[in-house]
């Protein structure tokens, strides 16, 4: 009797210690699938005599690691965008007054033609570097969550339309035909309307640019599961490489080029869609290469 009572009383303790086990294990699932989610703060509240209590406390301090991780590149973010908005703001004070005296030196009379070619380039260059200046502190202030966006309900169609008419001697000017296939109803979304005119502007402009000579752009908007997705597609005048990101800042599909592009104007391209709420993707199929920007359809009301 007494053997029985005792093989009682163990199987007893052994089904308690496996329900307190059970238990700390799925404490421990559960603080897992926080910290997946992102939750760095969730406690793993296992009792300190547990079996997995070493286990738990290891844990604790991988959340520990990543919290500190996550606040060492947010302060280091931080720090870049204040670098750039700093260095930005030196440059463009004695860049302002190169341009203002290109400006001076433009209403001389009497100069000689070459120096006038001299003061056109000067003017050129210094404009570039203008809106270099400008284009990296944005997309800086854009990788840091920090860029400005005014949220509003806007016509995609019609932005489409006036980022192409405002360009129309650009595109005249081009070696290729630019195609449009926008439609005449309104279509509308939610975005700040100036960042993305500035899109389109990329977008074209770099089309316009690197497209093959004699080639067609195509622009187009298209409404599919209640989402419009606008398209940029033209035919490269160099070779694609797949493997790269061309979306990436400071990226520029052959290294060989020394036509003074940046390599920014598609990462802000990316940048501005994505602060404004849509996505951004590129598509190569070999020579031709295709910029998508989508965004949910709404109602003109809201």
């Amino acid at each position: 009797v007494l053997g029985f009572v005792l093989m009682l009383v163990i199987c007893s303790l052994s089904a308690r210690h496996q329900l307190a086990l059970a238990r700390d294990i799925g404490r421990l699932a559960d603080q897992t699938a926080a910290i997946r989610s992102g939750d760095l703060n969730a406690p793993s509240s296992l009792p300190d005599d547990g079996d997995l209590h070493q286990i738990a406390e290891d844990l604790d301090h991988i959340q520990a690691g990543l919290q500190q991780a996550l606040a060492d590149r947010t302060r280091s973010e931080r720090m870049k965008v204040e670098l750039i908005a700093n260095v930005s703001h030196d440059i463009k004070t004695p860049l302002t007054s190169i341009i203002s005296y290109v400006e001076l030196l433009k209403e001389e009379e009497g100069l000689p033609d070459h120096v006038k070619d001299y003061i056109s380039i000067l003017e050129s260059k210094s404009q570039r570097l203008k809106t270099m200046v400008q284009d990296v502190f944005e997309v800086s202030k854009a990788a840091s969550g920090e860029l400005p966006v005014k949220l509003e309900t806007i016509d995609f169609a019609k932005l489409l339309r006036q980022t192409m008419a405002d360009m129309e001697e650009e595109i005249h000017s081009s070696c290729v035909t630019v195609r449009a296939q926008i439609p005449e109803e309104e279509e509308f979304i939610r975005a700040d309307g100036q960042r993305l005119y500035r899109v389109f502007q990329n977008l074209i402009q770099n089309a316009l640019k690197y497209s093959l000579d004699g080639s067609r752009v195509y622009i187009a908007l298209k409404r599919e599961d209640g989402m419009l997705t606008a398209s940029v597609t033209n035919t490269s005048a160099d070779e694609l490489d797949g493997s790269i990101d061309y979306t990436a800042r400071f990226t520029r599909g052959d290294s060989s080029r020394t036509d003074g592009g940046s390599g920014l104007g598609l990462s802000i391209a990316r940048s501005f869609t994505e602060a404004c709420g849509g996505t951004f993707r590129i598509a190569i199929i070999a020579d031709l290469f295709t910029a998508y920007v989508t965004f949910k359809a709404v109602s003109p009301e809201e």
